[in-house]
């Protein structure tokens, strides 16, 4: 029985040794797997290099997690069971080692090729293409692709088959007799990895915090990154972020993106309109109205008034981001890793323009301080975030109409400014309240949302009936002075804001049409005035803007918008938030998940009511959607 029980124990041994080796050997593979995204980048400098092999090292274990906890899962199981020592408990293991692993390595490689394709990895809208009938084909691959893929599978089936004989012959030769060390880089795999794993998280952190465009640039080639900040914490321990990013705000060099993917030429008799650029928080379409907003529906009129407008976002990072680049939401990391200005911004600045910017808010968070305004001066960008919204408001109205009325009168100017009357808590002078019933003591922590939403409501609209008052001020200015026979007029808000339409109270939440519809006005000198039924976004205004002051370029080279003022109308539009992109037609509305962990759509109606066959309307809506993924990664460098 001793005998029989010491050989049991063994072939126990062995077994634990294969898998340590074998796991061992997949490691390794995965190690010159991931060093292949590595390549994809163009960053320079030892720290960068030194940040790629840490993640190498760390994220080469990470995508074996999985497969190793299948694996040690199998592995108690027979034990449970008091199998481990039949020959088809082995054979189980060796199947779910070979499979589980060769899995590991298919994903990644698969992931580089879309990565390569479309400048995004794997996620939940390109499962959702691929597992559509006809999206494998839509997507480029030919019945061609079908083989080779099926080849690299048998492929890499084969080759793990062969390793693990090798790992479980490995006694048999008299190396592994003399050489200690493939056992000591097994026990110290795992500790090594986590020693990289919290190397690069604590490189990241700071890098995101001080701004070095290099790493944050080679995090965003790694599939399935984890990043790791800790701003506050650095804030609090005394370090401070570089105000300017060296590498991309000074040289303005592209690291992963392509953008834009022309050189701007702009005509050399155009027109340098002032700008006028103002934008308020939470304002929804059906604000701008004779009752809520009297002076600013006047202006309308007088302008190029589009009724069917969209927001590139229900969130106010995603908002702006897409009104200033005219790109889609996904684009965020890349253009904020690199500190990369949106091409309107930087055609100002090349034509001289006085600029001065002005927020309720901050411009510091969103960073709007490192995207949309990143060359500007850090005198030129105002802010005013201490207390109520509508105070602030009436402040920064004052400070812009001071700085057009002292500004050189020679020179072309632009101002911006976001208004925060319209944000929750909806606050408002007493002359304001246009509504008398409303809630009167909003507190978060007490109020009954559902029970008090009419209540609430109202003190929205009493809020933007002030905002009204303030956008007044500016346009009653720019009339008294003349100044719109040469100046460009907008306005318009970043999103909407929901009351329980749908079930919900207010923005970031949902892409029901409450939450993604605003308010947009354009007003042009020497335009008729003229109201627009079409379907515009956010993305439009950028495009519009840069065919006004003369761009010769088409809107395709810069952006994913159409000039609003053309003839060209859109077919969807596409709005945003962290972590889905959402298409809408006018019958539809898709949200197309972001993240490989969601692979399901969310399918309604443009007008957000219930779609009972919702496979069928993905199939009618393939083509538009291929279109999406392609235009979601056209801006970044393809390798």
């Amino acid at each position: 029985m001793d005998s029989k029980k010491a050989d049991t124990d063994s072939k126990k041994i062995d077994a634990n040794l294969w898998i340590n080796r074998f796991f061992f050997v997949n490691y390794l593979l995965m190690l010159i797997n991931v060093a292949g995204f590595m390549l994809l980048n163009e960053g320079s400098g030892i720290i960068a290099a030194l940040f790629s092999v840490a993640v190498t090292i760390a994220y080469a274990l990470v995508y074996l997690i999985p497969a190793g906890i299948i694996i040690s899962v199998a592995k108690t199981l027979t034990k449970l069971l008091r199998i481990w020592d039949k020959t088809y408990a082995r054979i189980f293991i060796y199947s779910v080692s070979i499979l589980t692993l060769t899995l590991s390595h298919l994903v990644i490689l698969v992931d580089r090729t879309i990565f390569k394709m479309y400048g995004f990895h794997f996620n939940g809208f390109v499962w959702n293409i691929l597992t559509t009938k006809g999206g494998f084909e839509s997507l480029g691959f030919d019945h061609g692709a079908y083989w080779v893929a099926t080849g690299a599978t048998a492929g890499f089936i084969i080759a793990e088959i062969l390793i693990l004989i090798v790992c479980i012959k490995w006694n048999n030769f008299k190396v592994s007799r003399t050489s200690k060390l493939p056992h000591y880089l097994r026990i110290s795999m795992p500790y090594i990895a986590g020693l990289m794993f919290i190397a690069q998280g604590i490189s990241f952190g700071f890098s995101s915090y001080s701004g070095c465009s290099s790493i944050l640039v080679r995090s965003y080639t790694v599939p399935f990154y984890l990043p790791i900040t800790f701003k506050s914490v650095l804030r609090d321990l005394g370090f401070k972020p570089s105000e300017k990013n060296v590498l991309t705000a000074k040289q303005n060099k592209n690291l992963a993106l392509n953008y834009p993917l022309k050189e701007i030429k702009q005509r050399p008799d155009s027109t340098k309109y002032n700008i006028v650029w103002l934008v308020a928080e939470s304002l929804r379409a059906d604000m701008l109205n004779p009752e809520v907003m009297p002076q600013t529906y006047k202006f309308a009129q007088k302008g190029q008034w589009f009724l069917n407008h969209y927001s590139g976002g229900n969130g106010t990072r995603k908002a702006l981001f897409s009104m200033f680049y005219g790109l889609y939401g996904n684009y965020w990391d890349a253009f904020l890793n690199e500190q990369r200005s949106p091409v309107v911004m930087d055609l100002l600045q090349n034509n001289g323009y006085q600029i001065d910017l002005y927020t309720s808010a901050r411009f510091t968070y969103p960073e709007f301080d490192k995207t949309l305004f990143s060359k500007i001066p850090k005198k030129q960008l105002h802010e005013q975030p201490t207390g109520v919204g509508w105070k602030s408001d009436r402040e920064n109205v004052a400070k812009m109409l001071k700085f057009i009325s002292t500004r050189d009168k020679n020179t072309p100017f632009m101002s911006f400014l976001f208004f925060e009357s319209p944000h929750a808590r909806y606050y408002f002078p007493p002359e304001c309240a246009i509504r008398k019933n409303y809630l009167k003591d909003f507190n978060y922590a007490t109020a009954d949302i559902a029970k008090d939403i009419d209540l609430i409501h109202n003190r929205y609209i009493n809020s933007c009936y002030h905002l009204d008052t303030q956008l007044a001020r500016i346009i009653d200015y720019l009339e008294k002075e003349k100044l719109l026979d040469t100046t460009i007029v907008i306005i318009t808000g970043d999103h909407g804001e929901e009351f329980m339409e749908h079930g919900r109270w207010g923005h970031n939440s949902a892409f029901v049409e409450q939450q993604v519809r605003t308010p947009m006005i354009i007003c042009v000198p020497g335009m008729k005035p003229k109201q627009y039924t079409k379907m515009t976004s956010h993305l439009d205004i950028s495009p519009t803007v840069m065919h006004l002051l003369g761009v010769e370029n088409p809107s395709e080279d810069f952006s994913l918008g159409i000039d609003m003022l053309s003839d060209k109308e859109r077919k969807y539009t596409i709005i945003s938030d962290w972590d889905s992109l959402a298409y809408r037609d006018d019958k539809y509305k898709i949200v197309l998940p972001l993240k490989a962990s969601a692979l399901g759509n969310v399918i309604t109606t443009a007008n957000d009511e219930k779609v009972e066959d919702s496979s069928i309307v993905y199939s009618q809506e393939q083509k538009n959607l291929i279109q999406v993924l392609s235009d979601s990664g056209k801006f970044t460098k393809k390798h």
